[in-house]
């Protein structure tokens, strides 16, 4: 995005946000985001309310400056970082808990997190030796270690066959021994299994840490402060009120041993924010339409469910600008990147959609700034924030 600032809109009075409204809604510069900081801050405290843990805010899902400010207050348990630009976002605007998590954590990165205070999650036995090389002049923190999700059940045993987070029991032992020769001590533990992961791999990830437990204790010849079990919690968290319940009770063995802590991103930004397009022109092809956009992956690529094995194309609400005839037949809503993949959604016929319409795509409010390129150097989206 070209600025981490956002434009202010007022604060909604009634359940209608005001910038739904047609007049105001022409007025926003499209392609473009409106955050709602209120969504935020009650996502957040309902999903700990649910899990009954500590719970920690993954900021590479929102990083926008402006939002954080507003929220940072209810981010009481800490915020996980995996860049310095991250890290400068949170520095100096609130006092919480920082810990930085990223396999790929070079020298720079471990010497600001030393200096700001924060919790280093070490990924791998060369994150070790890092901190070795720096550790005779500074004065980190306990560290944290990161166990890999797959390892923990052998051969991989995770979606995918597992990924390449964080390291396996062995070196997780070795981690210890090196770090106790150093001087700095061990926090805790983190394991996550990655998205949408929380119904199948969570009570595993649980059962597996608690088991655990007592050999790491063992190697660091005391007692661990805290657990991080990751999340993955699904967009729709809230409609699974049974599950969270029964996995709010199989912590309480742990929990009596350690804090337990779980992170989210997605939980508690994706409800937050809505992308919103402007239709340039509808046109038939092969005896349906297609709804070409002035914003598409490009600006909003989570559209692009690139997380899926198969795509459920997103349902946008349509704002009508002008009277028109209804459409019949398949409708395809499309980008501005012309490239064949920047299909951002579809629409139920018969319906009315002509050029200057908005589309309102709901539910995009997390990972927003992620795009894998900067392709034609197309318009970054607009940010409003709803204050």
């Amino acid at each position: 995005m070209a600025s981490m600032h956002a434009n202010m809109l007022p604060l909604p009075e009634s359940s209608e946000p005001v910038w739904r409204s047609l007049s105001e809604l022409a007025k926003l510069d499209t392609p473009c985001y409106v955050f709602d900081a209120a969504t935020v801050q009650s996502d957040y405290e309902d999903l700990k309310r649910a899990l009954g843990t500590s719970l920690i805010v993954s900021l590479k899902a929102n990083p926008n400056t402006d939002l954080f400010v507003r929220c940072a207050n209810t981010f009481v348990d800490g915020i996980e970082l995996a860049s310095i630009g991250e890290l400068n976002v949170v520095v100096g605007r609130s006092p919480v808990p920082k810990f930085i998590n990223t396999p790929a954590m070079d020298q720079p990165l471990m010497s600001a997190g030393i200096a700001s205070r924060a919790t280093l999650l070490l990924d791998s036995l060369s994150q070790v030796e890092m901190l070795a090389s720096l550790a005779p002049k500074t004065k980190p923190l306990p560290v944290m270690l990161r166990l890999n999700a797959g390892a923990l059940f052998g051969n991989g045993a995770q979606p995918g066959g597992g990924d390449h987070f964080g390291m396996d029991v062995a070196d997780a032992m070795k981690a210890i021994i090196r770090l106790r020769a150093i001087g700095v001590g061990v926090r805790g533990l983190h394991v996550f299994a990655g998205s949408h992961t929380f119904k199948v791999w969570s009570p595993l990830i649980r059962g597996a840490v608690e088991r655990l437990l007592p050999t790491i204790e063992a190697a660091t010849g005391a007692p661990l402060e805290m657990v991080n079990l990751g999340g993955g919690f699904p967009e729709d968290w809230r409609a699974h009120p049974e599950l969270f319940a029964a996995y709010r009770r199989s912590l309480d063995g742990l929990s009596s041993r350690v804090k337990v802590y779980h992170e989210a991103g997605r939980g508690v930004f994706n409800a937050c924010g809505h992308f919103i397009t402007k239709v340039l022109a509808v046109k038939s092809v092969n005896g349906g339409h297609v709804v070409i956009c002035d914003g598409g992956i490009a600006q909003c690529f989570m559209l692009a469910q690139t997380e899926r094995v198969i795509k459920r194309l997103r349902r946008p609400v349509v704002v009508p600008m002008h009277p028109g005839a209804a459409l019949s037949g398949q409708i395809k809503i499309v980008g501005n990147s012309c490239s064949r993949a920047d299909v951002i959604g579809e629409l139920d016929a018969p319906i009315c959609v002509r050029p200057g319409d908005r589309l309102i795509f709901c539910d995009c409010g997390a990972y927003t700034t992620y795009s894998p390129t900067s392709f034609l150097n197309l318009k970054t989206p607009n940010l409003y924030l709803v204050s």
